[in-house]
């Protein structure tokens, strides 16, 4: 039996969020503007923790934050409906009701990995902040939102 094969690659747009090797908190400057598309995906890889045994235990929470404008008032999301999370064996969880955070990196065992997390709230612009905690030191990251089901298909590169 023949497979049916499914273009995802005109349904689908990448745009980097955030690159770095950052020591301290991260807060892109702006949001990764949701317009013409139905559904986003935003995927975390966060490289090992350099500091990650020492004591007090270095950190880093991640969490989403959205806007109806690029302008500085965004918000941290901390409904739960508002964000799709992993499976019972993924540390993505929902977000964190007052603080928003919906995944911590304390362990060697969880760093050097990537994550996903889903957006499926109302808002326009959409950010990852990661908040260092400990002095964890510089930790390779990049954040890539991934917008699905587009208005308009095929989507432009």
């Amino acid at each position: 039996m023949d497979m049916i094969r499914r273009d995802l690659h005109s349904n689908i747009k990448a745009v980097s969020h955030y690159v770095g090797t950052p020591t301290a908190t991260v807060t892109p400057a702006s949001g990764v503007d949701l317009a013409g598309f139905s559904s986003s995906e935003f995927l975390l890889s966060v490289g090992a923790v350099a500091n990650i045994a020492n004591s007090p235990q270095p950190s880093w929470a991640f969490k989403l934050q959205h806007s109806d404008s690029q302008s500085s008032d965004f918000a941290d999301v901390t409904d739960a409906s508002d964000v799709l999370v992993g499976s019972a064996k993924s540390p993505v969880t929902a977000p964190n009701a007052s603080t928003g955070v919906f995944l911590t990196i304390d362990d060697a065992a969880e760093d050097d990995t990537v994550y996903r997390v889903g957006y499926i709230g109302t808002k326009r612009y959409v950010r990852v902040v990661a908040t260092a905690a400990n002095t964890p030191g510089a930790t390779a990251m990049a954040f890539v939102a991934v917008l699905g089901n587009p208005a308009l298909a095929p989507t432009a590169d």
